[in-house]
């Protein structure tokens, strides 16, 4: 029986553009710039419209990591030491080896690869160093610009969920992406 290599401590992950460190109460501004955005959140949820709740975000984020449940990641920039959004595992399910990822990116930040490297950073520690068979993702219909991310990442789509999240007031479908340890790019 497999099983996921859960860190003793939250893993700093380095690309050649960006440090992948645990979020801290430092990125509170940035998280709020980016959680209530509402072009980040079209695909994702309401937008926030009160900075509090950031404060149960990071609180979230912090006993996730050490209960065993999440491993979000703060994306910077390295070369200005900005915050450029976040990513991570959102979930795990330890006996079956497979893991939820998310994902969100400042507007000001999209479309100069981050997330790409990012989330190749992300897929291979879990596969590699956590020992991960399974990374599976949800990305509302119409989310173009994800699917098209998951895709080249080598993400296959498994499904197509009706109406399964709901949002704005209404609801959403979903679609289904997974990626299994040895079929990445």
């Amino acid at each position: 029986m497999s099983s996921v290599n859960w860190p003793e401590k939250f893993p700093v992950l380095e690309t050649e553009r960006l440090l992948l460190r645990r979020v801290s109460s430092d990125d509170a501004g940035g998280l709020f710039l980016c959680y209530s955005d509402p072009e980040v959140m079209k695909f994702l949820s309401a937008p926030l419209d009160n900075e509090d709740a950031i404060e149960g975000i990071l609180e979230e984020y912090k006993e996730g990591f050490s209960r065993g449940c999440n491993l979000i990641w703060s994306i910077v920039i390295k070369k200005t030491g900005v915050f450029a959004g976040t990513a991570g595992f959102e979930e795990f399910s330890f006996l079956d080896s497979k893991a939820d990822i998310g994902f969100s990116l400042l507007p000001s930040h999209q479309g100069v690869g981050y997330m790409r490297e990012t989330l190749l950073e992300i897929i291979n520690y879990g596969f590699q160093s956590m020992n991960i068979n399974r990374i599976q993702t949800t990305v509302v219909s119409g989310n173009a610009s994800s699917v098209k991310l998951l895709e080249k990442l080598g993400f296959h789509r498994e499904g197509h969920m009706k109406q399964s999240v709901f949002f704005n007031n209404s609801y959403h479908d979903e679609l289904m992406f997974a990626l299994l340890n040895g079929m990445q790019e």
